[in-house]
């Protein structure tokens, strides 16, 4: 398996030497006790490990990436409305290597956005996207807040065996695909108690899908149910790094190390990052409504 996931590590170098302007993007979504930021989180850490240089973006209201990852709590997007501190006021490096990204702002107040403010934090994003290896966004409920993911090179659905998640993950399909023109999305299991009933739940899902919209969903794999999870969470401590011998550390492992091989854009990727695809999408859709740029 060590031997694999070397194989794996190095394809993903390959795929990183040979990667043109920015990185690609993967925003994860899932229902609202799936653990998709603890996804993130882990995720990050494996691609730490591995010598890549991931760079997280939290979306989502809270400050939850900066207690998974054991750092203070940083300024938000929506703070530079009235701060002009910039992009470094917003970030910051966890001890593990992993470089996190405050991303946060409501719908309408991302659409208020000056021009200048938004040429300013675009630019500096854009830096930031060229240096890193991959991005990987913590994404609010696409019923509460769907651009995030939208803007997303890549989507990540996660998928739970809790009663709630089938009919959530569903009606995020159905919105992203109906009201922002996604039909690309990767399945991954969180919380299975094994292979069998992971892949069960992907076949519930394709299967209701499949009926009703004309999407692609494709698997790329599972995390076990492990009660570490709980326990590094209490710690304050990422999971690969409070417990790294447990077996969903080596889930992370092993999904880190072949996540760059998931990149898979709907349009043909340019320099245009996900900062300016952000604000411009939410200026876009608030345009109908009203909204002026402060």
């Amino acid at each position: 398996m060590a031997v694999n996931v070397m194989q794996d590590q190095a394809a993903s170098l390959r795929l990183l030497a040979a990667q043109q302007n920015r990185a690609p993007s993967f925003a994860f979504i899932g229902s609202e006790h799936s653990g998709t930021s603890t996804l993130v989180t882990e995720l990050s850490l494996g691609l730490a490990y591995a010598g890549l240089r991931p760079l997280v973006v939290d979306c989502c209201l809270g400050q939850v990436q900066t207690r998974r990852l054991g750092v203070p709590s940083t300024a938000t997007l929506e703070s530079q409305v009235v701060s002009v501190g910039g992009l470094d006021e917003m970030m910051i490096t966890s001890r593990q290597g992993v470089q996190l990204v405050n991303l946060y702002a409501r719908p309408e107040q991302r659409a208020l956005f000056s021009t200048q403010l938004w040429l300013r934090l675009g630019s500096e994003f854009g830096a930031l996207e060229r240096d890193a290896s991959a991005l990987l966004i913590d994404v609010p409920n696409p019923g509460l807040d769907a651009i995030p993911a939208s803007v997303a090179d890549n989507l990540v659905l996660v998928l739970t065996p809790a009663a709630e998640s089938l009919t959530t993950a569903y009606a995020n399909i159905k919105r992203l695909a109906s009201q922002y023109g996604r039909q690309r999305f990767n399945v991954l299991i969180n919380r299975a108690r094994h292979l069998d009933e992971a892949r069960e739940l992907f076949t519930r899902l394709s299967a209701v899908t499949g009926e009703f919209l004309t999407v692609s969903l494709r698997w790329v794999g599972f995390v076990p149910h492990d009660n570490t999870v709980r326990r590094s969470q209490t710690l304050h401590r990422p999971l690969m790094e409070a417990f790294p011998d447990s077996e969903a550390a080596a889930a992370f492992s092993q999904l880190a190390a072949v996540l760059l091989h998931w990149d898979a854009p709907e349009t043909a990727r340019d320099s245009t990052g996900y900062m300016d695809l952000l604000i411009a999408a939410s200026r876009d859709w608030a345009e109908a409504d009203g909204a002026k740029p402060l």
